[in-house]
Protein backbone atom coordinates (compact mmCIF):
# COMPACT_ATOMS: atom_id res chain seq x y z
CA UNK A 1 0.00 0.00 0.00
CA UNK A 2 1.37 3.71 -0.99
CA UNK A 3 1.89 6.42 1.42
CA UNK A 4 -1.49 8.32 0.10
CA UNK A 5 -3.64 5.33 -0.01
CA UNK A 6 -2.38 4.51 3.54
CA UNK A 7 -3.44 8.11 4.08
CA UNK A 8 -6.63 7.86 2.76
CA UNK A 9 -7.35 4.79 4.84
CA UNK A 10 -5.86 6.07 8.09
CA UNK A 11 -8.35 8.57 7.43
CA UNK A 12 -11.39 7.10 6.75
CA UNK A 13 -11.25 4.39 9.73
CA UNK A 14 -11.24 7.78 11.60
CA UNK A 15 -14.14 8.86 10.09
CA UNK A 16 -16.40 6.03 9.72
CA UNK A 17 -17.64 6.15 12.97
CA UNK A 18 -18.70 8.90 12.71
CA UNK A 19 -21.28 7.09 10.68
CA UNK A 20 -23.03 5.58 13.21
CA UNK A 21 -24.25 8.27 15.57
CA UNK A 22 -26.63 10.90 14.20
CA UNK A 23 -25.63 13.43 16.56
CA UNK A 24 -21.78 12.99 16.32
CA UNK A 25 -19.74 16.39 16.41
CA UNK A 26 -16.23 17.01 16.73
CA UNK A 27 -12.38 17.00 15.59
CA UNK A 28 -11.14 13.31 15.44
CA UNK A 29 -7.02 14.04 13.99
CA UNK A 30 -7.05 15.72 10.85
CA UNK A 31 -11.35 14.99 10.11
CA UNK A 32 -14.21 17.39 11.54
CA UNK A 33 -18.24 15.97 11.86
CA UNK A 34 -20.98 18.10 12.49
CA UNK A 35 -24.21 17.55 12.42
CA UNK A 36 -26.09 20.28 10.02
CA UNK A 37 -30.31 19.76 9.68
CA UNK A 38 -30.31 16.03 10.87
CA UNK A 39 -27.70 15.10 7.90
CA UNK A 40 -23.59 14.55 9.29
CA UNK A 41 -21.15 16.21 6.86
CA UNK A 42 -17.42 15.54 7.45
CA UNK A 43 -14.84 17.72 6.41
CA UNK A 44 -11.01 18.04 6.55
CA UNK A 45 -9.67 19.97 9.13
CA UNK A 46 -8.69 23.51 8.50
CA UNK A 47 -5.82 25.23 10.57
CA UNK A 48 -5.15 28.48 10.38
CA UNK A 49 -2.41 29.70 8.64
CA UNK A 50 0.63 31.01 10.54
CA UNK A 51 2.15 33.45 8.17
CA UNK A 52 2.03 36.92 9.08
CA UNK A 53 1.77 39.50 5.56
CA UNK A 54 3.52 42.62 6.40
CA UNK A 55 0.27 44.21 6.61
CA UNK A 56 -1.17 41.90 8.68
CA UNK A 57 1.76 42.47 11.43
CA UNK A 58 1.27 46.39 11.01
CA UNK A 59 -2.18 46.39 11.91
CA UNK A 60 -1.52 43.99 15.03
CA UNK A 61 0.78 45.90 16.20
CA UNK A 62 -0.98 49.04 15.77
CA UNK A 63 -4.17 47.43 17.63
CA UNK A 64 -2.07 46.12 20.60
CA UNK A 65 -0.34 49.80 20.79
CA UNK A 66 -4.14 51.68 20.81
CA UNK A 67 -5.33 48.90 23.48
CA UNK A 68 -2.32 49.69 26.02
CA UNK A 69 -2.52 53.36 25.50
CA UNK A 70 -6.35 52.68 26.54
CA UNK A 71 -5.62 51.79 29.74
CA UNK A 72 -3.40 54.40 30.39
CA UNK A 73 -6.21 56.87 30.15
CA UNK A 74 -8.34 58.65 33.69
CA UNK A 75 -11.22 58.11 35.10
CA UNK A 76 -12.68 60.80 33.48
CA UNK A 77 -11.00 59.93 29.76
CA UNK A 78 -12.81 56.33 29.79
CA UNK A 79 -15.98 57.87 31.29
CA UNK A 80 -16.21 60.40 27.75
CA UNK A 81 -15.47 57.58 25.33
CA UNK A 82 -18.06 55.50 27.66
CA UNK A 83 -20.71 58.07 26.67
CA UNK A 84 -19.35 58.10 23.10
CA UNK A 85 -19.74 54.50 22.67
CA UNK A 86 -23.40 54.51 23.99
CA UNK A 87 -23.97 57.39 20.42
CA UNK A 88 -21.98 55.09 18.29
CA UNK A 89 -24.03 52.49 19.30
CA UNK A 90 -27.10 54.33 18.51
CA UNK A 91 -25.96 55.48 15.59
CA UNK A 92 -25.50 51.87 14.14
CA UNK A 93 -29.31 50.51 15.25
CA UNK A 94 -29.78 48.89 11.73
CA UNK A 95 -31.61 45.73 12.87
CA UNK A 96 -30.00 45.11 16.13
CA UNK A 97 -28.09 47.70 17.59
CA UNK A 98 -24.34 46.49 17.25
CA UNK A 99 -21.71 46.02 21.02
CA UNK A 100 -20.07 48.65 21.26
CA UNK A 101 -17.61 49.37 24.54
CA UNK A 102 -15.80 52.71 25.28
CA UNK A 103 -12.58 50.29 24.26
CA UNK A 104 -14.11 49.31 20.90
CA UNK A 105 -14.66 53.05 20.08
CA UNK A 106 -11.08 53.76 21.40
CA UNK A 107 -10.05 51.49 18.97
CA UNK A 108 -12.14 52.39 16.32
CA UNK A 109 -11.30 55.72 16.23
CA UNK A 110 -7.79 55.62 16.83
CA UNK A 111 -7.57 52.91 14.34
CA UNK A 112 -8.92 55.33 11.46
CA UNK A 113 -6.34 58.26 12.88
CA UNK A 114 -3.40 56.17 12.68
CA UNK A 115 -4.73 55.25 9.35
CA UNK A 116 -3.54 58.30 8.47
CA UNK A 117 -0.87 58.88 9.87
CA UNK A 118 -2.61 60.91 13.31
CA UNK A 119 -1.28 60.29 16.25
CA UNK A 120 -3.69 58.63 19.13
CA UNK A 121 -6.35 60.32 20.22
CA UNK A 122 -6.91 60.68 24.07
CA UNK A 123 -9.60 62.77 24.62
CA UNK A 124 -12.90 61.25 23.29
CA UNK A 125 -13.92 63.58 19.84
CA UNK A 126 -17.61 65.05 19.83
CA UNK A 127 -20.45 62.58 18.98
CA UNK A 128 -22.05 65.14 16.81
CA UNK A 129 -20.16 64.49 13.34
CA UNK A 130 -21.40 64.82 9.52
CA UNK A 131 -19.45 63.03 7.32
CA UNK A 132 -20.93 62.87 3.76
CA UNK A 133 -21.08 59.89 1.69
CA UNK A 134 -19.03 59.45 -1.69
CA UNK A 135 -20.47 60.65 -4.81
CA UNK A 136 -18.67 59.76 -7.92
CA UNK A 137 -19.75 59.05 -11.73
CA UNK A 138 -18.23 56.28 -12.85
CA UNK A 139 -15.16 53.35 -12.28
CA UNK A 140 -13.16 52.14 -14.91
CA UNK A 141 -10.80 49.07 -14.48
CA UNK A 142 -8.75 48.12 -17.91
CA UNK A 143 -5.36 46.69 -17.09
CA UNK A 144 -3.59 49.89 -17.48
CA UNK A 145 -6.35 51.95 -15.65
CA UNK A 146 -8.15 51.85 -12.59
CA UNK A 147 -9.62 55.28 -11.87
CA UNK A 148 -12.69 56.55 -9.78
CA UNK A 149 -14.09 59.68 -12.13
CA UNK A 150 -16.78 62.32 -11.24
CA UNK A 151 -16.07 62.35 -7.91
CA UNK A 152 -17.85 65.25 -5.50
CA UNK A 153 -14.78 66.85 -3.68
CA UNK A 154 -14.98 67.18 0.28
CA UNK A 155 -12.38 69.46 1.87
CA UNK A 156 -10.30 69.00 4.62
CA UNK A 157 -10.08 67.39 6.81
CA UNK A 158 -11.86 64.82 4.95
CA UNK A 159 -9.75 61.87 2.70
CA UNK A 160 -11.34 59.33 0.33
CA UNK A 161 -10.63 55.79 2.02
CA UNK A 162 -10.40 53.22 -0.82
CA UNK A 163 -10.70 49.82 -0.73
CA UNK A 164 -10.21 47.00 -3.62
CA UNK A 165 -10.49 43.16 -4.12
CA UNK A 166 -7.76 41.47 -5.91
CA UNK A 167 -9.09 40.69 -9.60
CA UNK A 168 -12.05 37.66 -8.86
CA UNK A 169 -14.10 35.37 -10.97
CA UNK A 170 -16.94 37.68 -12.63
CA UNK A 171 -19.96 34.95 -11.60
CA UNK A 172 -19.03 36.02 -7.53
CA UNK A 173 -21.61 38.40 -6.62
CA UNK A 174 -20.15 39.41 -3.02
CA UNK A 175 -16.69 39.99 -2.72
CA UNK A 176 -16.45 42.86 -0.16
CA UNK A 177 -15.03 40.93 2.48
CA UNK A 178 -11.81 40.42 0.22
CA UNK A 179 -10.91 43.77 -0.34
CA UNK A 180 -8.22 45.66 1.29
CA UNK A 181 -7.32 49.03 1.77
CA UNK A 182 -5.52 50.45 -1.38
CA UNK A 183 -5.49 54.20 -0.83
CA UNK A 184 -5.98 55.11 3.35
CA UNK A 185 -6.12 58.68 2.76
CA UNK A 186 -6.58 60.51 -1.06
CA UNK A 187 -7.69 63.63 -2.48
CA UNK A 188 -9.03 63.45 -5.25
CA UNK A 189 -7.37 65.65 -8.52
CA UNK A 190 -10.02 67.72 -10.59
CA UNK A 191 -12.81 65.22 -9.57
CA UNK A 192 -10.72 62.08 -10.28
CA UNK A 193 -8.44 59.15 -7.96
CA UNK A 194 -6.58 57.52 -10.32
CA UNK A 195 -5.47 54.37 -7.72
CA UNK A 196 -3.80 51.95 -9.91
CA UNK A 197 -0.01 52.63 -8.80
CA UNK A 198 -1.54 51.91 -5.13
CA UNK A 199 -3.17 48.87 -6.29
CA UNK A 200 -0.12 46.74 -7.67
CA UNK A 201 2.03 47.72 -4.64
CA UNK A 202 -0.91 46.43 -2.19
CA UNK A 203 -2.26 43.85 -4.58
CA UNK A 204 0.86 42.82 -6.55
CA UNK A 205 -0.73 42.51 -9.92
CA UNK A 206 -3.35 44.17 -12.11
CA UNK A 207 -7.07 42.21 -12.81
CA UNK A 208 -6.89 40.52 -16.37
CA UNK A 209 -9.64 41.24 -18.77
CA UNK A 210 -12.86 39.48 -17.21
CA UNK A 211 -12.15 39.44 -13.56
CA UNK A 212 -14.34 41.39 -11.50
CA UNK A 213 -12.84 43.64 -8.73
CA UNK A 214 -15.06 44.79 -5.87
CA UNK A 215 -14.73 48.36 -4.33
CA UNK A 216 -15.63 50.40 -1.53
CA UNK A 217 -15.44 53.72 -0.72
CA UNK A 218 -15.61 56.35 2.40
CA UNK A 219 -15.06 59.60 3.36
CA UNK A 220 -12.47 60.00 6.71
CA UNK A 221 -12.67 63.21 8.94
CA UNK A 222 -8.93 62.73 9.91
CA UNK A 223 -9.47 64.95 13.06
CA UNK A 224 -12.29 63.34 14.71
CA UNK A 225 -11.42 59.39 12.77
CA UNK A 226 -14.71 59.31 12.11
CA UNK A 227 -15.86 57.25 8.98
CA UNK A 228 -19.07 58.21 6.47
CA UNK A 229 -21.18 55.62 5.07
CA UNK A 230 -19.55 53.13 2.85
CA UNK A 231 -20.23 53.44 -0.75
CA UNK A 232 -19.58 49.34 -2.52
CA UNK A 233 -19.41 48.99 -6.02
CA UNK A 234 -18.15 46.03 -8.34
CA UNK A 235 -16.85 46.17 -12.10
CA UNK A 236 -15.53 43.95 -14.91
CA UNK A 237 -12.21 44.49 -15.83
CA UNK A 238 -12.39 45.19 -19.65
CA UNK A 239 -9.94 46.67 -22.76
CA UNK A 240 -9.21 50.00 -23.35
CA UNK A 241 -10.67 49.93 -26.27
CA UNK A 242 -13.86 48.74 -24.46
CA UNK A 243 -13.80 51.30 -22.35
CA UNK A 244 -13.38 53.85 -24.74
CA UNK A 245 -16.23 52.30 -26.82
CA UNK A 246 -18.47 52.82 -23.63
CA UNK A 247 -17.64 57.03 -23.12
CA UNK A 248 -14.22 56.30 -21.02
CA UNK A 249 -12.06 59.51 -21.57
CA UNK A 250 -8.67 59.04 -20.19
CA UNK A 251 -6.88 62.02 -19.16
CA UNK A 252 -2.80 62.24 -19.78
CA UNK A 253 -1.00 62.74 -16.76
CA UNK A 254 2.84 62.31 -15.83
CA UNK A 255 4.21 61.39 -11.97
CA UNK A 256 6.96 60.30 -11.02
CA UNK A 257 5.62 56.57 -11.68
CA UNK A 258 6.07 57.45 -14.96
CA UNK A 259 9.72 58.93 -14.55
CA UNK A 260 12.64 57.11 -15.08
CA UNK A 261 15.63 57.21 -12.26
CA UNK A 262 18.27 58.95 -13.95
CA UNK A 263 16.00 62.23 -14.41
CA UNK A 264 16.68 65.70 -12.90
CA UNK A 265 13.75 65.83 -10.58
CA UNK A 266 12.50 64.43 -7.41
CA UNK A 267 9.01 65.52 -7.78
CA UNK A 268 6.53 65.51 -11.13
CA UNK A 269 3.53 65.70 -11.40
CA UNK A 270 1.89 67.22 -14.94
CA UNK A 271 -1.78 67.22 -15.91
CA UNK A 272 -3.30 67.92 -19.55
CA UNK A 273 -6.74 69.12 -19.41
CA UNK A 274 -8.87 67.00 -21.69
CA UNK A 275 -10.22 68.66 -24.75
CA UNK A 276 -8.13 72.04 -23.99
CA UNK A 277 -4.82 72.29 -24.65
CA UNK A 278 -3.96 73.67 -20.65
CA UNK A 279 -1.30 71.76 -18.72
CA UNK A 280 -0.74 72.22 -14.88
CA UNK A 281 2.41 71.81 -13.09
CA UNK A 282 4.08 70.93 -9.94
CA UNK A 283 6.96 69.20 -10.32
CA UNK A 284 11.04 70.09 -8.26
CA UNK A 285 13.26 70.38 -10.04
CA UNK A 286 17.23 69.82 -9.31
CA UNK A 287 19.45 71.00 -12.20
CA UNK A 288 22.26 69.17 -13.72
CA UNK A 289 25.59 69.94 -14.66
CA UNK A 290 26.44 73.56 -15.09
CA UNK A 291 22.60 73.93 -17.35
CA UNK A 292 20.13 76.20 -15.97
CA UNK A 293 17.28 73.05 -16.77
CA UNK A 294 16.54 69.65 -15.89
CA UNK A 295 15.39 66.58 -17.95
CA UNK A 296 12.76 64.30 -16.66
CA UNK A 297 13.35 60.94 -18.88
CA UNK A 298 9.65 59.60 -19.82
CA UNK A 299 9.37 55.50 -19.64
CA UNK A 300 6.36 55.39 -22.31
CA UNK A 301 6.30 57.40 -25.57
CA UNK A 302 3.96 60.82 -24.77
CA UNK A 303 0.62 60.98 -27.12
CA UNK A 304 0.83 63.22 -29.89
CA UNK A 305 -1.44 65.50 -28.01
CA UNK A 306 0.80 66.03 -25.20
CA UNK A 307 3.82 67.23 -27.52
CA UNK A 308 4.15 70.72 -27.61
CA UNK A 309 5.89 73.96 -25.70
CA UNK A 310 4.36 75.27 -22.62
CA UNK A 311 5.36 78.20 -19.81
CA UNK A 312 5.23 77.63 -16.01
CA UNK A 313 6.09 80.47 -13.06
CA UNK A 314 8.86 78.63 -10.19
CA UNK A 315 10.34 79.31 -7.29
CA UNK A 316 13.69 78.74 -5.68
CA UNK A 317 13.16 76.10 -2.97
CA UNK A 318 16.91 76.58 -1.39
CA UNK A 319 18.30 78.67 1.74
CA UNK A 320 18.48 82.30 2.61
CA UNK A 321 16.46 85.18 0.93
CA UNK A 322 17.55 84.09 -2.77
CA UNK A 323 15.25 80.49 -2.08
CA UNK A 324 12.19 83.23 -2.95
CA UNK A 325 13.37 84.43 -5.98
CA UNK A 326 10.62 84.18 -8.66
CA UNK A 327 11.73 82.78 -12.20
CA UNK A 328 9.80 81.51 -15.38
CA UNK A 329 10.61 78.43 -17.11
CA UNK A 330 10.29 77.67 -20.57
CA UNK A 331 8.52 73.67 -21.22
CA UNK A 332 9.44 71.34 -23.85
CA UNK A 333 7.91 68.18 -24.21
CA UNK A 334 9.02 66.02 -27.21
CA UNK A 335 9.24 62.68 -28.64
CA UNK A 336 12.73 62.38 -29.34
CA UNK A 337 14.00 59.65 -32.14
CA UNK A 338 17.86 59.77 -30.06
CA UNK A 339 17.11 60.02 -26.80
CA UNK A 340 13.42 59.05 -26.01
CA UNK A 341 10.43 60.92 -24.95
CA UNK A 342 11.13 63.83 -22.14
CA UNK A 343 10.53 66.90 -20.51
CA UNK A 344 12.92 69.37 -20.51
CA UNK A 345 12.72 72.32 -17.83
CA UNK A 346 14.42 75.09 -19.21
CA UNK A 347 15.08 78.61 -17.20
CA UNK A 348 14.14 81.82 -18.67
CA UNK A 349 14.06 84.68 -16.64
CA UNK A 350 14.38 85.42 -12.76
CA UNK A 351 17.18 84.96 -10.52
CA UNK A 352 18.35 81.13 -10.83
CA UNK A 353 18.17 79.01 -7.59
CA UNK A 354 17.88 75.17 -7.22
CA UNK A 355 16.24 73.14 -6.24
CA UNK A 356 12.86 74.73 -7.83
CA UNK A 357 9.33 74.34 -7.94
CA UNK A 358 7.72 74.83 -11.35
CA UNK A 359 4.26 75.40 -10.79
CA UNK A 360 0.97 75.99 -11.74
CA UNK A 361 -1.15 76.20 -15.20
CA UNK A 362 0.25 76.94 -18.50
CA UNK A 363 -0.93 76.77 -22.56
CA UNK A 364 0.36 73.90 -24.11
CA UNK A 365 1.44 74.95 -28.49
Amino acid sequence: MSESEAATHKTFMIAKPSIAFNDFAGTAKDVTARNVQGRNILSVRAYQSKVCTPAQATTRNQLSRISREYKQLSDSQMQAWEVLASHMKAASSIGNPAEMTAHNAFVRINSNRLLVGKSILRDAPSHIQNVPGVVYDEIWVTPSDLIIKGIVHQNAPLKLVIKMSCGMSAGISSGWSKTVIVSPGIEDDWGDANVRGRYLKVVGFAPAVGDKVFIEMYWLNTDSGFAGESAFASRICVTSEEAEAEGYVKRNKITMDDIKPDSHVSECDVDFSTGAPVISFDTVCLGHSNVASSEAYLEEELPADCVGTSMALARGMGEGNACFAAQSYIIWLRNSSWDGSSITFAHRGGYYVKPTEVFGPGILY
